[in-house]
């Protein structure tokens, strides 16, 4: 189990960094669809592929689709509520925000299928295979922690922006990682479903509030508060429905 792990780590590595490296010939606006988001994914293939049999082991069993369908509207509430709140600072502060509009030359309903697309490719790996795995030897919090914190890291570039900036993304990511890993429940596809559609409504939440200025201050100080805020409504909310299975 550790091996498949260290190999989905280190393959989502090697393929981000030829993706980042492939982005600025491929003639895609890094802001419209980044290629990286796809690094999880040809990581988790590549883990598939090499440890099939102990990975399809460790996956978790469906649930029904009537819980599917629970999640995920618990999911869109959630990113409301985190859209709603960054609405709000963004008001009381008196920050201007960017609304929709075209993206890198795209059309912005282009720009949501792509950003779709993009979400879908990093929940692949991390709460698609990632998560999944971890939550076969540890406490699902352990688990969705352990991946939270690792996704959180994968985004170097925002811990290049100074100290305070680092810190919030860090909140962020790990918060983010809290709402996606506790209300996304079912076998591989299920999660992915639930995660993409999720992370979707956050970055979308997130260009709708600062564009590409989201690694800001005071914004990004904002992202991670209101970010808590959910993650500890959806936690408590994961908890109340099935509190036995999410603490073991």
């Amino acid at each position: 189990m550790w091996a498949a792990l260290g190999v989905y780590v280190l393959s989502t590595l090697a393929a981000s960094a030829v993706l980042l490296a492939v982005q600025p010939h491929s003639g895609i606006a890094p802001a419209a669809l980044s290629l990286v988001q796809f690094g999880p994914m040809i990581g988790a293939l590549t883990t598939w592929l090499t440890f099939r049999t102990t990975v399809a082991g460790l996956l978790p069993a469906a649930v029904s689709a009537r819980r599917v369908g629970v999640d995920l509207l618990a999911m869109v509430t959630a990113c409301m509520l985190f859209w709603l709140l960054i609405t709000m600072a963004a008001v009381i502060s008196g920050i201007s925000m960017v609304g929709p509009g075209a993206v890198g030359g795209i059309p912005f309903a282009v720009f949501l299928l792509l950003q779709l697309i993009g979400a879908g490719g990093e929940e692949i790996g991390w709460r698609g295979l990632m998560q999944p795995i971890l939550e076969s030897r540890m406490a699902r919090f352990a688990a969705i922690s352990v991946t939270g914190g690792s996704w959180a890291l994968w985004h170097v570039q925002a811990f290049m922006l100074g100290t305070v900036t680092a810190i919030c993304f860090f909140v962020s990511a790990v918060a983010f990682a809290i709402v996606l890993g506790y209300l996304g429940n079912g076998n591989f596809r299920q999660r992915v479903l639930i995660a993409a559609v999720g992370h979707w409504l956050i970055n979308i939440a997130g260009y709708l509030f600062a564009g590409d200025n989201f690694l800001d201050r005071p914004q990004i100080v904002f992202v991670a508060i209101a970010a808590v805020l959910i993650a500890t409504g959806a936690m408590a909310y994961a908890l109340r429905l099935s509190p036995t299975k999410d603490r073991a």
